[in-house]
């Protein structure tokens, strides 16, 4: 069965939450005859850079990118009203210039900058200095802040920023780019810069609305980036459309404050589009999204795969994981529906995408024991790698599970889990790559994190956990992010197949659609399960040896939607 999830985000548009078939934002500009000082618009083929500074989840930043790629009549959403169409209006300024410039804008670079190299309190100087990192002739650079960042005048009189500066010489001619600056207002001034998401600090009070992808701090953010890339089309170097003073210009979507679809007035958004499931308020759709293919080769042939466990497990926990893989395999399918086997099949959509003349053949190797801890009980990913080595290293998928009582670099803060690849064994002459995943046991480290739903979550919605079908929440959470994993590494094996975002930090077949298992899934609500009888534990698919699993949803591509069993 398929579930179509709309992924919605608001306008001036990470719901991930992406669940993804499309998205959907707020407030479409009104006509606005403002100005024109003569000078030029933005025109040509744009690049859109992310520069990301602090610490975002993937999540985040793809709701971001996605309403980047829908600003493009190219890539339409199929469902109105769109973002697209929102954009269109620009297009006005254009003609009442009487300029014969048109202006095509494609999602560009991203650059993360986790580490705060500049601190976690910036100067308007500095957010240029960081401008710069990006692109520097034909582009928009765009820097987004964390919510732990502090910039001179946010949460006080801005919400964001855009301006010019010089970049490039070429051929002696010095170029320009535009740049903007928005904050993640999220834990500083939600309520001045994520209104209608948020109760506003001032003016009016009404209850706020649901942010459509399930984030205030990011749809806030969406809607103010929305804005100043109105104003940095049709003002980009200061002498093109505004009225009022250079330096606080009124603008395309500024000089319309707090108005996002008919009927707003002070304190009320207007007449907003409602998801009938989630609540959450919108005004446009963003673009069908498709994962793309990056042209690399898909993971092909016949495939062991190889179980290194390290640190202490039950043999009851090893065969939870070893039956799982065993039941990926169509030629001993379950014959109880929905099976496993079923779930794994929609990764074959993607080579048939690919004109992919080859086949994937999965099958249980070798298992490894590593119970004495001989790296110790704090891992880094370096070490990940290394003990992925010790699986075979040809046609291999080698998969590192970590015991609860060990850390690894990243665990609970940002990751659940990798995957990854590397180089393995030399045959006559030819060096062959492994693939290799891990995954860790967090029941006691951070279950409400990497096991939801068979734990209270650390954030977001509260719901009472769900039972876990093989009555182990630290293992049963590692099969669904194991599942997730193993959908990623045979659809982008090497990092150049099919993804979605950052090839760093990439959405795949099973992480684009976080947080659903079955219809009706919302965020803080897994769907609508399958429930045993007898134990009362919540499942999704059956395996081999009568064993219940949860599996997340894949993205089909054949649907554009998220595809669940139930």
């Amino acid at each position: 069965m398929a579930a179509h999830f709309i992924l919605k985000v608001f306008l001036v548009i990470s719901f991930f939450n992406v669940c993804f078939a499309s998205r959907k934002l707020t407030a479409l500009v009104q006509d606005q005859l403002l100005q024109y000082h003569k000078g030029p618009l933005l025109s040509g083929k744009i690049s859109v850079n992310l520069i990301w500074y602090g610490k975002f989840k993937p999540s985040q930043r793809a709701i971001v990118s996605d309403f980047i790629t829908s600003l493009s009549s190219s890539t339409p959403s199929k469902t109105h009203p769109s973002v697209a169409e929102w954009w269109k209006t620009t297009e006005k300024y254009y003609h009442l210039a009487n300029s014969k410039n048109t202006l095509s804008l494609s999602l560009g670079k991203q650059v993360l900058l986790q580490n705060y190299s500049l601190g976690k309190s910036l100067t308007q100087k500095q957010i240029v200095q960081l401008a710069s990192k990006g692109q520097q002739s034909n582009a928009i650079n765009i820097v987004l802040t964390a919510s732990d960042v502090a910039v001179d005048g946010f949460c006080v009189n801005r919400c964001g920023t855009h301006g010019s500066s010089k970049g490039a010489v070429i051929k002696g001619k010095t170029y320009k780019f535009a740049y903007i600056w928005v904050g993640n207002s999220e834990t500083q001034c939600a309520g001045y810069c994520a209104w209608p998401f948020h109760q506003p600090i001032y003016g009016p009070q009404s209850p706020p609305l649901g942010a459509p992808n399930n984030d205030v701090g990011v749809d806030g953010m969406v809607i103010n980036l929305a804005s100043l890339l109105a104003g940095t089309a049709t003002n980009p170097f200061g002498n093109g459309y505004y009225q009022g003073e250079a330096d606080a210009p009124l603008e395309a979507a500024s000089a319309c404050p707090g108005v996002y679809a008919k009927g707003a007035y002070p304190g009320y958004a207007g007449d907003l589009l409602v998801d009938k499931t989630t609540g959450a308020s919108y005004n446009a759709h963003v673009q069908d999204q498709l994962l793309q293919y990056h042209k690399g080769p898909l993971l092909s042939g016949k495939i062991s795969v190889n179980l290194i466990w390290y640190g202490k497990f039950k043999p009851s926990q090893r065969a939870i994981v070893s039956d799982f893989i065993t039941s990926l395999s169509s030629s001993t399918p379950s014959k109880t529906h929905p099976s496993v086997a079923e779930w794994w099949k929609t990764t074959e959509k993607y080579y048939h995408l690919a004109n992919s003349k080859n086949t994937l053949s999965l099958s249980l190797g070798k298992q490894v024991l590593l119970e004495n801890y001989s790296l110790g009980k704090s891992l880094t990913q370096k070490q990940i790698a290394q003990l992925a080595s010790k699986g075979q290293q040809s046609n291999a998928i080698n998969i590192v599970l970590t015991a609860s009582d060990v850390a690894v670099d990243g665990f609970c803060v940002n990751r659940c889990g990798t995957h990854g690849s590397s180089k393995g064994t030399v045959i006559k002459g030819k060096t062959y790559k492994f693939a290799y995943i891990w995954v860790g046991n967090s029941e006691t480290q951070c279950a409400g994190y990497c096991a939801w739903p068979f734990h209270q979550p650390i954030y977001g919605p509260q719901s009472p956990p769900l039972g876990a079908p093989n009555n182990d929440v630290g293992v049963d959470g590692m099969v669904i992010n194991l599942a997730s994993l193993l959908a990623g590494t045979a659809t982008n094996p090497f990092g150049n197949g099919y993804y979605q975002g950052e090839v760093d930090a990439p959405l795949e077949a099973a992480s684009a659609c976080p947080g659903v298992y079955a219809k009706g899934a919302y965020p803080g609500y897994a769907g609508d399960l399958l429930v045993d009888k007898t134990t009362g534990a919540s499942y999704n698919s059956h395996g081999t040896n009568g064993r219940k699993y949860l599996v997340p949803a894949l993205y089909d591509p054949a649907t554009s939607s998220c595809s669940t069993l139930v």
